[in-house]
């Protein structure tokens, strides 16, 4: 299977750990688990006879967090893979149990939750539930054709009702708005590891809408990239010391409004500007 060029420079953000605690997906092929054998694999088709081609297929274990959802939340993927130019893919995975979503992006384009008119698959059973994909060791899990992705659209997200948020804007330290940083949500304060829920790209005037899964203290980053890695010179992040996430505690179906996450610049130094 020849990768994409989207996948490249996803291994290469999979590759990276914070020094702050921001890591990215991990890829099928850095994974530090004991080998099991067991692999998920599969042809994501539109269209009819044409198959995905620079897809980003997004597994999130079960283990790590909620169920992912097309609607209510974004979570942040646990593993990432590409599809090759017949669409195909294969990941070799620990056992466990996963759940699968595939997104087709331009080459130059990030990883991260679907955009406007980028084609979305999202694998469920059929009341549109994600479907658990259970694997032990030596399974060959082979999911075969899978269609049904469609043009994403913003209206398809739960915005108001229903919904577990925080909203509210991202300023510089003279109050002026930040465009298109992102807002990742950690389950403990020391915000290491991975996050497990990421908003949307804030908006120009620094908006944004983090959803979250249930009720419950959530910690807070801002980040320019969603890959993670080290913080890069010129990177905005958290205006607290040693840039420590904001904690928020939210009931279920609670939308918190008024959340202004300041930042600053981040320099290799060690200090913001």
């Amino acid at each position: 299977m020849k990768p994409c060029t989207l996948l490249i420079s996803l291994l290469f953000l999979a590759t990276a750990v914070s020094a702050y605690g921001d890591a990215p997906p991990v890829s099928a092929q850095t994974l530090t688990s004991p080998v099991t054998g067991a692999t998920i694999s599969g042809q994501v088709m539109v269209k009819g006879n044409t198959p995905m081609i620079n897809g980003i297929v997004l597994l999130f274990n079960k283990s790590m967090g909620p169920p992912p959802s097309k609607d209510k939340y974004w979570r942040v993927p646990d593993l990432i893979a590409g599809t090759d130019t017949d669409g195909k893919f294969s990941l070799e995975v620990p056992e466990g149990t996963y759940y699968l979503q595939v997104t087709q992006k331009n080459p130059e384009s990030e990883a991260g939750p679907p955009k406007v008119s980028e084609l979305f698959y999202f694998h469920a059973d059929a009341e549109g539930n994600p479907r658990p994909l259970i694997v032990t060791p030596g399974t060959r899990l082979n999911l075969g054709v899978l269609t049904g992705a469609y043009l994403f659209t913003p209206n398809m997200i739960q915005r108001d009702k229903g919904i577990t948020a925080v909203e509210g804007v991202v300023t510089d330290m003279e109050g002026r708005p930040v465009e298109r940083a992102f807002v990742f949500a950690y389950l403990s304060k020391e915000a290491t590891g991975r996050p497990v829920f990421v908003s949307d790209r804030t908006d120009k005037n620094g908006k944004y809408l983090l959803r979250v899964h249930d009720g419950g203290s959530y910690y807070l980053k801002v980040r320019s990239v969603y890959g993670g890695g080290p913080p890069q010179d010129g990177e905005f992040l958290n205006v607290t010391e040693e840039f420590e996430p904001v904690m928020v505690t939210l009931k279920k179906e609670q939308k918190l409004k008024g959340v202004t996450l300041k930042v600053k610049k981040f320099s290799r130094a060690g200090s913001g500007t």
